[in-house]
Formats: structure tokens, C-alpha cells, sequence
């Protein structure tokens, strides 16, 4: 107050003296009354502020600590106590589910309250607010009653009749340790427990885990088991059991807990759980109230000949029979060695033969078969005998190296005891061969009647559907010539890459397999009421009823089923029939709406009854042309799939979702799926098939990740191999002579040999391999690899003749086609448009987008305009993806129907627009600029460039922000281009030297030497477009004759399918400029034959021909002394030969020539600061160049910080190196960080960076 009145006005202070003055001194009383209110009021504020304060930080913290209950963290009572805030009054009441707890916080103004409901168990089930107060008369009515503990009860359940059958609801694998987190280390344990029930008590079980086995009820009387495993980091297991009651407490069961190691976890998982299944679990039903006594034990027993002769047909219907035999045999007369052992094959065979299926059961097939075949080998004490069975169904799980254990223990055993020996089975070799992969012995085991089955269905797993097509057709037709229901063989043939294959499987020969399931069903276990429509269908040549139609009552009939007597159920049957129909349905659509593109609204229409009741129903409802009836049918998708059950084997819903919907589903569904990811072969190598088809910075470092996993799981699969091939180079060193003599005939394994080499610049090996691999199993891949390495070469003739060898081969789909097409574009680059014909027109008979294209091209060349339209309008009609390709060339020709192309657009590009698609966005982009609307076309592309970060958009949408004075937007887009670098480095330095040009005082100081430079290094197609950007921004600084000749050259360029081509004529149009002919050569002619040479100069410098390239690069020079590129790139040849001043002086010529062009600078930095000769060094220079490099640039790239950073180092600043090279590390791409954090740890310890002698 003083401070306030010292620092007054004199009319303020006035003021207060008048007041004073006039002011009526207040009798006591009134003094009481006036403090009286003021404590009132002070009372209300801070009554307030305490139920705001505790009422608002309870509930935030509250809801925090449950929405962490998805992550498994258990949310109970003391917890919630803890978090109460402020001063609130309390209340609580018991309820039949435990009690309910209020917190009140004292207002006037409105109810602040919280309500908890509390289980038994002390955990916390809801929170509510603003609740009602718990009233006397309930308060008095609830404490009368005894205190009875009742937790909340499931609002399904079971009949009465289920009261003694252990049904197994499925709950979430709680594992804190990265190595056990997936599906089947959960399955392992449920089924260990349903094992328990079975053999240990007698019992029928159900288990949810298979869908359809467990069908829950409204109103009913009990309730499924409950078993949730929690695994904690240290690896300690523990088990919990609950069965609800509905009229008295539930009961509780608790394992002891046990540690698994950190090798061999898996399998002492296993075995530690079958040791449950015989003793704990079956105390535990016992106490939960179960009763029932287990089956005998007996020594030996008979397998009769049907079952034997089941287990060897590779059908899922068959081996199910098996197992409902097995079983029932068990149940009536008792356990047996042979009996188990029938099990843990039928299991494993089925586990196999269902693992393409989007359910979790083959998880728990796979998982009875290794608990079974534990379960043997406890019973007779390792033997030989029952190791092998264990080896069997390990190989089928994908523990291949503990099946090679197994093997290997059963060969070390000199002899036996005689006594009750049982030979070891004839298929020991086999599955050693499959696992350690010796396709001789399998190939040889064919011959043999008796081994011929399980030897043709191993040689179809290691066959390669991609990379060995010829042959994966050959076995899969043997395969299906033993068996024609197996379902598997048609999945196989649905993973090749050959379309016309494809089209064959799925629009033929994917139905023709239900005659064969139903004939299996027939000779199972199908009530007779079941059979009759199955007989009608198959003995009828003209039926009444479609196959399609009697698929739905088969599936419906089993999944009705309400027989309790086999084990495991009908129910399970018919869902897995669904399963396998649902995958079927998937397969058509994704071939009609993804391979061929057409609209497949019918085939849906007629599917729907097909999947009814599926869990993934929605996925399917999604393929609807109308996106948002996609988006929608996505979106239910995501409220009603169990993430727990969701695999990469669903990898297609999972991708979809990323464009049907948006990124965050797609995030969500991944994650999910990664959560159930077993470190079983069959998982890890689905994951890294997954990652082929995501773009992402970090994928090299993930597959080198998996191929490590891999290498622990199954060393020897080719899979493996050529993962670890592919990504470690220590590898190939290591076992180079291995590989060529074991996988010598392998293409997996050839191919990833190749790619090594092509990737170390090692063409003549690359091709001598390719050679080999031709020899082997000729196919389109190695033709076109072999052909690429000739063209990079130069060497056209021979790139000529291997595509024309390649069409040799046997066509499927449209693999001759695309050679045509590559034959075609080569004549027509030539400007040979009769020779180019032929081909043409026989790539455009597959009406694919890309050969009605290349025919359209051809008939433009060859000066058939109506005919070039006729093509464009096909393939627009056609394809909606190319809806406008019709319309932009009717605005670059200035021919054709012009108004119908337009229409045609706008119906598909702004009718339906799908968000969701880089492409579309783009064609909207260019189409509303043809129209004039720039700002709708600005909005477009800025959009498109924050969501996909795409440099070309973002160029797109700086020039029009340029154009329509956006200034700030214009900058900002431009800066967020160029530090897209790391990505797409020719947009980023185009965005560069635009942002140079604008900060210049003088804007029409264009550096054409850079920008020739530039787009020197871009790939074909690409100069077209930065023609167009370069003259728009030109146009814009009034360099109007320097525009017009760039975009002159955009628009005659003979890449004229690229759309800034028709951005570039369309705006010399609207200038009325004439635009000039069309050129044969996409570069202007100062600079095209140039640019040729440098490429093949390039490829020889990669290759280590350095003399050879260094001498390409002189007739580059004689041509174009100005080409600042070929310089440093002649300097850099240079220096790998040691030839440093040579080098220097390439690059200070480079300088010279153009002083702005920052990579002569920073190509210097290295040889003068980093090589390893001290007379060459020369710090000072170095750095006086490293900063003018960095100076160059608006935005900055890592590699010029980390250029920097080392000239300080050799100039002894070593605290700057060390700033600067973090911040190279801060921006470098995520393969290049370790590197670049070497050498910061490098110059912490004071020590300059050296160059080993031989530059790459």
C-alpha cells in the first residue's frame, strides 16, 4: 500500500484525502457484522477451492491409473486411496459385487463427488461422478446382512450342463519379458491345463482359444475358467486360476512360482507346465470342484490302420478325425505311448496345415502337439523313441534348432535297453532334413511309398513360392495329387507372385476344393443329419442348391452343433471350415480390387453369407468401392476385433487399414499384432515379409535384428540365410565356402548372394551367379537382374538380347508382357516407333494400366493421335487410378474430347476423393491447377506434403503459395523441403538454391551451372520435372527468358506422361507461347549426351574401374568443361587412386567454375582434413572451406556439420568438433547415426578423424 501511494497521482492522492475526510467512523457492532461476512465469504472461497482442487486432481489422477489397466497394471483400493485429494468426507456400502466407496467434497454451488466400485480382491471396477448420496434406509438394509464377498459376474456364461466340463476362456498372456510375449507361450500354458482336465480328470473341455468351441449364453448358470500367467522381467512364472460361482464366492488357485532360464526358456516353459498338467492343475480342478478320475495307463496299444492311414493325409478334416479318435480311445480305454504319440503328430500336422488361417488355433494346435510330446518323453523317460516324436512337433512349431537337439541326442545313443523298445519311426531323417535342410534326402524319401507324404509336404514348406516358382508349382501339384482337399497346397500357390497364377487359383480352383472337404467330412465324424445335404450335393450333377449356399449350412451345422462327446469339438470344425472360406473370399477380392483394380461390389454382394458371424467380417465389408462404406466397415472393425488373437498372418487387414482409414488404426493393429509374435520361425519370417512392404528409414537395422533371431531359432531354413546374407557382411566372410556348397542350387539363397554383391559393387561375380541361378531355375527375376547390370554397363546389345531371352520362358501373367513393355520404352527412347510397335500392342493385350500407357505412347510417336487417345481413354475408364491420365492428355495435345476426359476426372477425383492416396492427391492437385484454382490446388498439395512428406508436393505447393503471395507459407514449405535431404536430396538442394536466390538482394542471380549440376545426378523422369519448378520460380523473379526456355524443356521433354509436362505446356499455353517439338532426349542437347556419359562413369567409379572412369570423365569434359559434378566427380576417383593432387586440382577447378556450389567445398574438407598422408593435410584450409560449404546452404545438411566438425578436429578445436559432429548425429538418417557417434567419441578423446586410403 505505501509503494502504491508513494508512486500516485496528485488527483489520486486527492482523492484518497477526500475519502478520508468524509468517511463515517463504523459502530462495534457493525465492525463484528462486516468481519463477520468477510469470514463467511473467506470460508465459502476456500470450501470452494478445496472441492475444486480435490475433486478435480482425484479424478484426473484416477482415470490416468485406469485407462492404465489396458497395459495389464491392476488398479486396486489402496491405490485409489492414495490418490484421494483435499479434504473430503467418506461413505461406503457393501454390494454383491464388494463394496462401494464415495468421496464428497463440501460445496454451495454444485455436487463434486466420486463413487468407486470395488471387487472381493480389492480391485477397483468403475468410477462414476456427480452420483447420488447412499441413503440411510440402504445403508441400514445393507448392514443388517451378513457380509458376503461377491465379485462381479460376467453377464454370459454356461448352461447348467456345462457345471463339469473345464471350458477355458482366454485372457492375455501378462508377460514383462520381451522373448515370451506372443500366443503360443500363452497357448502353452492354457492348453497344459486343458491337458490336465482331460487326461488328469477325465474331463471334456472347451477352450475359447478356438473360436466356436465356447458358445456363451444369456442368464446362465455357470461360468468359464479363468487362467491368466504373468511372466515378470527376471523371467519368474507365475499362474492364477479363478472359477466364478454364481451363488457363493469365487475360488482361487495360485502356482508356485518357477524361473525360466534365458536359453531354452521356451521348451522349460513347456516342460515345466506338462509337469503341472500331471500333478498342480489337477489338484487345482479338484478344489475348484471338478470331478472325475483319469484315464488308465497303459503300455502298449494298437493304432488302427484308418488313423494311420489319416495322419498321412495332408488335409485339416482328416487329421482332425485323428485327433477326435485318439481322444475317444484315451477316454474309453486308456492312455498309451502309441496313442500320445498318435496325438503329437495329428496336432502338429493340423497346427501346420492351419497356420495361414487368421485364427489363433493353429497356435493351439501347435501347442498340444509340443505339451503331448513332452508329456511322452515324461512317460517313458527320454527314450529315442518318444525324442523324436518331440522333434516332430518342435520342427512344426519352428524350433527347428531344438528339434536338431532331439535328433541329435537320439543319434548319440549307442544302444539301448531292449527291453519294451520301440524302432524309431521311418520319418526321423525327414524331419531332420527339413530342419537343417537337405532337400536331397527329402527328394529321395518321395520315391518311397511310405515316407512320400510327409516328404512332398516338407518340401512344399521349403520351397520358396517366390524365388522358386517352377518348382513350388511342381511339388504343390504333386501335393495335391496325394490330397486334394489340402487346403494348405492352395495357400501355397496363392503366395506366388505370377498374376495369371493367381487369377487361375482364385477364380477356379480355390472353389473346386470344397468337394474334396466335404468328401473328408463324409468319412469323419459327421452326425448323420449333417451328411444328408453333403450326399444329395455330391451325388446330383444338377443341383438345386449352389456350393456356396451349401458351404453355409455345412459351417452353420457344425457351428450349431450342441454335442458335448468329441473331443475337440464340432463346433471347432465348423469354425475352422469358415476360417479357411473367409481366407478364400479375402484372396478374390484382393485380386479383383488390388491386382486387376476393378470394382468388386458383386463379389462382395455374394460373399457376405460366406463370413457371417466372422470376427473379421468387417475386413471384408471393407473391399467396397465407396470408401466411406470402407472406412466405416474399418471402423467397426476396430471397436469389435480381440487384439489378442490378431497375428501378421492378418498382415493384409493390418496394411489396408493405414489407407482405408488412417495411420493411428493402422499403428494400433500393428502394435497388437506384434504383442502375439512367437520366436518361432514361421513368426519372425512373417515379420520380416511385413516389413518388405513398409517404408521405413530403420528397416535394414530391423532386418538385421531378425536375422540374429532368426540364426538362434532355425540356422540353416535358406530364408535365414539369405536374411543374414543380406545383412551381414561378417556372415557371407565367415561362411562363404558353406554356403555355396549347401545352398549352391538354392535361388533364396543364390539371389541374396547376388544382391550382396551388386550392393558391393561386385557386378562380374553378380553376374556369374545370376549365370548360375539362369542354369538352375530360369526365371524372369535373374533375366532382368542380369539385364540391369549389362545396361548399367552400357552394354545395350546384351541388355537387348537377356529381356529377349527371358521371353523365352513359359508365360504366366504378365511377366513377358513387361519385357515387351521394357522393349518398347527402349526403342521409343530411341525414337524407333515401328520397332517399338509390336511390343507395344502386345503389352497393351493384357489391358493393364501400364500397357495400355506404353501403347498410348507409342501411337502419339508415331503420330496416331486418335488411336493414342483411344488408349489413354481405355486405361482411364478402365483403371480409376488413372481416371485422369485421359483428361491431362487431352490439355497436353490439345486434341481429343477434351470435355468427356474432364468429366471423367472430376467424377473420380473430386466426386469420391479417398484421402488416403499419395497418387490421387497429386492428379487432384494438378487438375485443379489446369483449372485455374490455385488455391484449392495449394491446399491440396501442402496437405498431401504434411501427411506423406513427399518433397515433389511440397515444391508444388512453395511455387503456388509464390504465385499467390503467401509469402510466409512459401518460405516455410521451402525450408521443410530441404530438410527432407536424408530422403530425396535433389528436391532438398533444388528447395536450397531457391531459398539462396531469395535471400539475395539481387534475385535474378540464377546459378544455372548449379542447377545443371544438380540435375545431372537425378534419375530419368525426374529432370522434366525440376524444369517446371525451376522456370515457375524464375517466372515469378521476372527472369522471364531463362523461365520460358526451362519450361520450354518441361514441356517438349519425352518423358510426357510426367505431370509437370502437362503443367508446363498447359501454362506456355495460357501464355500463348508456341511450344516447341518434342525432343528424343530429356536433357537440353548442351547437356543430354553428357549426362549419358556420366552415368556409365558413375557406374564404373562404384565398380572400382577407376581408370576407366576417370577417362569417361574426360570426354564429359571435352563436351562440358562447365560440369561441375563430373569434376568432383573425377576429383573423388582421384583420390581413391591416391592421386591427391590431381585430386585438388579437380576440385579447386570445380570451385572456380562455380564458387556457390557447396559440394566441391565439401568434398575438399575430407582430403584436406581426414587423409591419411600429413604432407596432403591442411587444417586451416580445410576448415575455411567446411564453413563456406555450410555458408552455401540455407538449410543445412548432416554431412556438412559432420565435415566441420572433423576440419576442427584437425585445426585441435576438439570441444567444437565435438558440438558439431552431435549435431551431424541429431540430423543423420538412422543407419548412419552409429557412424557419425563413433566419431564423436572419437574427438572426445582428442583424436583427429582419418581416412583409410581407399575412399568409398
Amino acid at each position: 500500500m505505501a509503494d502504491s501511494k508513494q508512486n500516485a497521482t496528485p488527483s489520486e492522492f486527492n482523492s484518497e484525502n477526500k475519502q478520508t475526510v468524509n468517511k463515517k467512523k463504523r459502530s462495534p457492532l457493525e465492525r463484528v457484522i462486516v468481519w463477520g461476512l468477510i469470514s463467511v465469504a473467506l470460508i465459502v472461497v476456500l470450501l470452494e477451492v478445496n472441492a475444486r482442487y480435490g475433486y478435480s486432481n482425484t479424478l484426473t489422477e484416477m482415470q490416468n491409473r485406469i485407462a492404465q489397466e489396458a497395459d495389464g497394471k491392476e488398479f486396486l483400493l489402496k491405490d485409489a486411496k492414495a490418490m484421494v485429494k483435499g479434504f473430503p468426507y467418506g461413505d461406503e456400502r457393501l454390494t454383491q459385487s464388494g463394496k462401494q466407496l464415495q468421496y464428497r467434497w463440501f460445496s454451495l454451488f454444485r455436487t463434486y463427488a466420486i463413487q468407486i466400485s470395488v471387487g472381493i480382491d480389492g480391485e477397483v471396477l468403475s468410477l462414476e461422478t456427480d452420483v447420488e448420496q447412499f441413503d440411510d434406509k440402504n445403508l441400514k438394509a445393507e448392514s443388517s446382512k451378513p457380509l458376503v464377498h461377491r465379485p462381479a459376474l460376467p453377464e454370459n456364461g454356461l448352461s447348467s450342463k456345462f457345471e463339469n466340463v473345464a471350458v477355458l476362456k482366454t485372457d492375455k498372456l501378462e508377460s514383462q519379458y520381451p522373448n515370451m510375449k506372443g500366443m503360443l507361450t500363452r497357448e502353452i500354458v492354457r492348453q497344459a491345463f486343458l491337458i490336465g482336465a482331460r487326461e488328469g480328470l477325465g474331463l471334456k473341455t472347451r477352450d475359447a482359444s478356438l473360436r466356436g468351441e465356447v458358445l456363451l449364453i444369456d442368464n446362465p448358470e455357470t461360468f468359464p475358467l479363468k487362467l491368466i500367467t504373468q511372466i515378470d522381467p527376471s523371467r519368474e512364472v507365475t499362474i492364477d486360476l479363478e472359477r466364478p460361482y454364481k451363488n457363493k464366492p469365487p475360488f482361487h488357485w495360485y502356482s508356485e512360482p518357477f524361473i525360466l532360464p534365458q536359453e531354452l526358456g521356451f521348451e522349460v516353459l513347456i516342460e515345466k507346465t506338462e509337469e503341472f498338467s500331471r500333478k498342480d492343475f489337477v489338484d487345482a480342478l479338484k478344489q475348484a470342484g471338478y470331478t472325475g478320475k483319469a484315464p488308465q495307463w497303459i503300455e502298449a496299444s494298437t493304432i488302427p490302420d484308418t488313423s494311420l492311414q489319416r495322419l498321412n493325409e495332408w488335409n485339416l478334416v482328416s487329421q482332425y478325425t485323428v485327433i477326435q479318435d485318439m481322444h475317444a480311445a484315451i477316454e474309453n480305454e486308456g492312455e498309451s505311448p502309441e496313442r500320445l504319440a498318435v496325438l503329437v503328430r495329428a496336432y502338429a500336422n493340423l497346427g501346420s496345415l492351419t497356420e495361414s488361417l487368421w485364427s489363433p488355433a493353429h497356435k493351439v494346435f501347435k501347442a498340444r502337439a509340443l505339451l503331448y510330446a513332452e508329456r511322452l518323453t515324461a512317460r517313458r523317460e527320454d527314450s529315442p523313441w518318444a525324442l523324436a516324436h518331440r522333434a516332430y512337433a518342435r520342427a512344426f512349431a519352428g524350433r527347428h534348432r531344438s528339434a536338431l537337439t532331439d535328433i541329435e541326442v537320439i543319434r548319440s545313443v549307442k544302444s539301448e535297453n531292449s527291453e519294451n523298445k520301440r524302432p524309431l519311426p521311418d520319418w526321423v531323417d525327414l524331419i531332420d532334413a527339413y530342419c537343417v535342410y537337405k532337400p536331397d534326402v527329402l527328394d529321395k524319401a518321395v520315391k518311397n511309398e511310405d515316407t512320400k507324404h510327409l516328404a512332398i509336404y516338407l518340401s512344399s514348406l521349403l520351397t520358396d513360392p517366390v524365388a522358386n516358382e517352377k518348382q513350388m508349382l511342381t511339388i504343390t501339384e504333386q501335393l495335391l495329387e496325394l490330397e486334394p482337399a489340402c487346403c494348405r497346397a492352395m495357400d501355397r500357390l496363392c503366395e506366388v507372385n505370377s498374376l495369371g497364377i493367381l487369377r487361375v487359383v482364385t477364380e477356379q480352383r480355390l472353389d473346386t476344393l470344397w468337394p474334396q472337404i466335404y468328401r473328408k467330412l463324409l468319412e469323419g465324424h459327421l452326425p448323420d443329419s449333417g451328411k444328408a445335404p453333403i450326399e444329395k450335393y455330391l451325388s446330383t450333377p444338377f443341383n438345386l442348391i449352389s456350393e456356396p449356399q451349401l458351404r453355409v449350412q455345412v459351417i452353420d451345422f457344425l457351428k450349431d452343433s450342441e454335442s458335448k462327446a468329441m473331443e475337440p469339438s464340432l463346433n471347432g470344425l465348423g469354425q475352422l471350415l469358415q476360417e479357411i472360406s473367409f481366407l478364400h473370399t479375402h484372396r478374390k477380392l484382393k485380386l479383383l480390387t488390388g491386382n486387376l483394380r476393378v470394382n468388386a461390389d458383386d463379389v462382395l454382394s455374394q460373399s457376405r453369407p460366406l463370413v457371417k458371424g466372422h470376427p473379421y467380417e468387417q475386413f471384408i465389408e471393407s473391399y467396397s468401392s465407396n470408401p466411406d462404406e470402407a472406412k466405416a466397415a474399418y471402423e467397426k472393425l476396430l471397436q469389435s476385433h480381440d487384439p489378442h488373437e490378431l497375428e501378421f498372418n492378418s498382415f493384409p487387414m493390418i496394411f489396408n487399414s493405414n489407407y482405408k482409414l488412417n495411420s493411428q488404426a493402422y499403428n494400433k493393429l500393428y502394435m497388437e499384432a506384434v504383442e502375439n509374435v512367437d520366436f518361432v520361425y514361421q513368426d519372425l519370417f512373417r515379420r520380416v515379409l511385413c516389413l518388405k512392404e513398409l517404408v521405413s528409414e530403420n528397416r535394414q537395422e530391423q532386418n538385421s535384428m531378425f536375422a540374429g533371431l532368426l540364426l538362434r531359432v532355425s540356422p540353416h531354413m535358406p530364408q535365414t540365410v539369405a536374411l543374414n546374407i543380406d545383412t551381414n557382411r561378417e556372415y557371407v566372410e565367415k561362411h562363404n565356402a558353406e554356403l555355396m556348397e549347401k545352398y549352391g542350387k538354392n535361388p533364396v539363397v543364390l539371389t541374396a548372394l547376388v544382391n550382396r554383391h551388386l550392393a558391393d559393387y561386385n557386378d562380374a561375380k553378380a553376374e556369374e551367379l545370376l549365370q548360375r541361378r539362369i542354369a538352375i531355375v530360369p526365371d524372369y527375376q535373374s533375366y532382368t537382374t542380369l539385364a540391369n547390370i549389362y545396361k548399367n554397363r552400357g552394354e545395350t546389345e546384351k541388355w537387348k538380347k537377356t529381356l529377349e531371352k527371358a521371353l523365352e520362358l513359359p508365360s504366366t501373367g504378365l511377366r513377358n508382357p513387361l519385357i515387351q513393355s521394357k522393349l518398347a520404352h527402349y526403342h521409343m527412347e530411341r525414337g524407333e516407333w515401328e520397332l517399338a510397335k509390336p511390343y507395344a500392342m502386345k503389352a497393351a493385350a493384357t489391358y493393364s494400366g501400364w500397357g495400355l500407357q506404353c501403347a498410348a505412347k507409342c501411337y502419339e510417336g508415331l503420330g496416331d493421335l486418335k488411336q493414342a487417345e483411344a488408349f489413354r481413354r481405355a486405361c482411364s475408364m478402365r483403371y480409376k487410378s488413372s481416371a485422369a491420365d485421359w483428361y491431362f492428355w487431352c490439355v497436353r495435345t490439345g486434341q481429343g474430347d477434351i470435355e468427356s476426359a474432364r468429366q471423367l476426372a472430376e467424377k473420380y477425383l473430386l466426386a469420391n476423393p479417398d484421402v488416403n492416396n499419395l497418387d490421387l492427391r497429386m492428379q487432384i492437385g494438378v487438375f485443379q491447377t489446369i483449372q485455374g484454382a490455385k488455391k484449392q490446388a495449394f491446399d491440396i498439395f501442402q496437405t498431401a506434403f504434411k501427411k506423406y512428406r513427399d518433397a515433389y508436393c511440397g515444391l508444388h505447393a512453395a511455387l503456388l503459395a509464390d504465385e499467390l503471395e503467401f509469402t510466409d507459407q512459401r518460405d516455410n514449405l521451402l525450408k521443410q523441403v530441404s530438410q527432407q535431404w536424408n530422403k530425396d536430396f535433389a528436391k532438398a538442394e533444388l528447395s536450397n538454391l531457391f531459398q539462396r536466390n531469395l535471400q539475395k538482394q539481387d534475385s535474378t542471380d540464377w546459378r544455372p551451372i548449379c542447377f545443371q549440376s544438380l540435375i545431372a545426378q537425378v534419375s530419368n523422369g525426374s529432370p522434366t520435372n525440376y524444369y517446371y519448378f525451376a522456370g515457375k520460380f524464375l517466372e515469378q523473379r521476372g527472369q522471364s527468358e531463362l523461365a520460358e526456355k526451362y519450361l520450354q524443356l518441361a514441356a517438349t521433354s519425352p518423358m510426357f506422361v510426367k505431370y509437370n509436362c502437362v503443367l508446363a505446356v498447359h501454362h506456355l499455353r495460357t501464355q500463348n507461347k508456341k511450344i516447341g517439338a518434342r525432343r528424343t532426349m530429356e536433357m537440353d542437347a548442351d547437356y543430354g549426351q553428357a549426362v549419358l556419359l556420366l552415368h556409365k562413369a558413375l557406374y564404373l567409379k562404384n565398380t572400382e574401374k577407376l581408370e576407366s572412369a576417370i577417362k569417361k570423365i574426360d570426354e564429359i569434359l571435352e563436351l562440358k568443361p562447365d560440369l561441375v559434378i563430373a569434376l568432383t566427380h573425377r576429383a573423388q576417383a582421384n583420390e581413391s587412386l591416391e592421386n591427391y593432387a590431381e585430386a585438388i586440382s579437380d576440385y579447386k577447378k570445380a570451385i572456380k567454375i562455380e564458387p556457390e556450389y557447396w559440394l566441391p567445398h565439401h568434398s575438399l574438407v575430407f582430403l584436406l582434413a581426414a587423409c591419411e598422408r600429413e604432407e596432403i593435410r591442411d587444417g586451416s584450409l580445410a576448415l575455411k572451406h567446411a564453413q563456406q560449404s555450410l555458408e552455401l546452404l540455407p538449410i543445412k545438411f548432416w554431412v556438412n556439420y559432420g565435415a566441420l566438425a572433423i576440419a576442427y578436429a584437425e585445426t585441435g578445436q576438439f570441444e567444437k568438433a565435438i558440438e558439431t559432429q552431435k549435431q551431424a548425429v541429431l540430423l543423420a538418417p538412422e543407419k548412419q547415426k552409429g557412424k557419425a557417434s563413433q566419431r564423436v567419441r572419437l574427438f572426445s578423446e582428442r583424436k583427429p578423424y582419418r581416412r583409410s586410403s581407399k575412399k568409398k
